[in-house]
């Protein structure tokens, strides 16, 4: 059973900011861009479902040479966790679908705050990017993900974008678990892009 809202409170918006990017040729373009998410939560047993924007601003070159290689920064900016609705949260990924075409050289983190002993990664799979941070978080408390660079080759020729990854609850773009302290237990918090708004986060065009 799915009971519906819009613009619940269990998530803080997040905004992802990045830092810039030098590129093999042309100039880093960065330009935020708003998506919107659809996500859901377990609550008293019945998942509640709600939107949620979700800020990114991804910085890549816009224009490259083929065959060179190039530079995407991706980063989050902070969260800060309401501290009644959640009150500890732990196993955050969010997923980013890198530039379709674009052979990936090497991935790193940098940066992040008030993590504290969190385990973090980054690892890329079948065209997608997912950044884990483990935890735990715990409500009141505001922190930032590390920042990720990744440095591609480009193909031949085309146009290279990047988006919000996730395509449904069962293929999340953002997820966690939360502390539901009603039944003292950790429940699943989904949230993918709402495919009725599809929004472009970097273009670059292969010359």
């Amino acid at each position: 059973m799915i009971r519906k809202t819009v613009a619940r409170r269990f998530l803080a918006a997040t905004a992802l900011a990045t830092a810039g990017v030098m590129a093999a040729s042309g100039s880093a373009v960065a330009a935020p861009a708003t998506v919107p998410f659809l996500c859901r939560v377990p609550e008293n047993g019945v998942w509640t479902e709600y939107g949620s924007n979700r800020v990114f601003d991804v910085t890549a070159p816009a224009t490259v040479q083929a065959g060179t290689k190039f530079k995407v920064t991706y980063a989050q900016g902070p969260f800060t966790l309401n501290p009644e609705y959640q009150q500890e949260v732990k196993d955050i990924a969010v997923k980013i679908n890198q530039p379709a075409g674009a052979h990936l050289v090497s991935l790193k983190l940098t940066g992040g705050s008030n993590l504290g002993n969190s385990t973090r990664s980054v690892v890329s799979v079948n065209g997608k990017l997912t950044l884990r941070a483990g935890g735990p978080f715990y409500g009141g408390t505001t922190f930032e993900l590390p920042v990720i660079e990744a440095v591609y080759t480009a193909p031949a020729g085309g146009t290279l974008v990047t988006s919000a990854g996730g395509t449904g609850f069962g293929d999340t773009g953002l997820s966690m678990k939360r502390l539901d302290t009603s039944i003292n237990a950790f429940t699943s918090v989904q949230c993918y892009p709402d495919p009725a708004t599809p929004v472009q986060l970097s273009s670059t065009t292969v010359q």
